[in-house]
């Protein structure tokens, strides 16, 4: 009786032992990636930008969330701080496959703030330009501005394309809008890559126009080791 206990012992060993060696040869389990998120919003990641005049004019800024405050409707307002010589401040939220502005203050002038309503569309997210039956992503925002100025945006989305700017390059959807605001046509053009952000911009108003590229961000993955 005891030799085929120890007999059965010895066996479960075994089995255990091989278990585990079959475990440790087993290709590592890889995590499913994110979902897709164009306009990531974390507390205080930025991204660092230059801007082009067409003239060769260069302006260096960051952007940076600075806050992420629940609402009692369980929406998070996200506040963004760009770094310019007259601080711009944003306050966005995600809600419904949407990217939504709220609100935006020029400086620290309590006189130079517009609350959007209806809210800000800056961009539909994720991004997917064509769907499977050819159908192209678009949408149209229509409001009111800074100094009650009204304001149309018709937005249409295409790619993907690579982008190449000073930070590296990025696959990115293209988002056309064509503006009008206060009388006034320009055409704004944005290039957002996955779960990086804005990658490239670009405004032309008749023969005034500027590039804007990133050149650096935050959370960026970590260089590989050499073998």
């Amino acid at each position: 009786m005891l030799k085929k206990i120890l007999l059965s012992m010895l066996v479960l060993t075994a089995v255990a032992q091989s278990g585990a060696q079959a475990a440790n040869n087993a290709a590592p389990v890889k995590k499913p990636p994110p979902p897709p998120d164009y306009f990531p919003l974390r507390v205080n990641d930025w991204w660092k930008y230059q801007s082009t005049t067409g003239e060769g004019k260069v302006t260096k800024f960051d952007i940076k969330v600075i806050s992420a405050e629940k609402q009692p409707d369980e929406t998070i307002i996200y506040a963004v701080d760009t770094t310019t010589p007259n601080a711009i401040h944003d306050w966005y939220s995600k809600q419904k496959g949407q990217v939504l502005r709220h609100k935006e203050q020029y400086g620290d002038n309590a006189n130079m703030v517009v609350n959007y309503d209806p809210l800000f569309l800056f961009i539909q997210n994720p991004l997917w330009g064509k769907d499977k039956d050819g159908n192209i992503q678009t949408w149209q925002w229509k409001g009111k501005g800074m100094m009650n100025v009204d304001i149309e945006e018709n937005a249409t989305v295409s790619g993907p394309e690579d982008v190449f700017v000073p930070a590296g390059k990025f696959s990115c959807m293209k988002v056309s809008n064509h503006v009008k605001q206060g009388g006034a046509e320009m055409v704004k053009t944005f290039w957002f890559a996955n779960w990086v952000g804005l990658i490239k911009s670009s405004t032309q108003s008749g023969p005034v126009g500027s590039v804007t590229e990133l050149m650096d961000w935050s959370f960026k993955p970590k260089p590989k080791p050499s073998k």
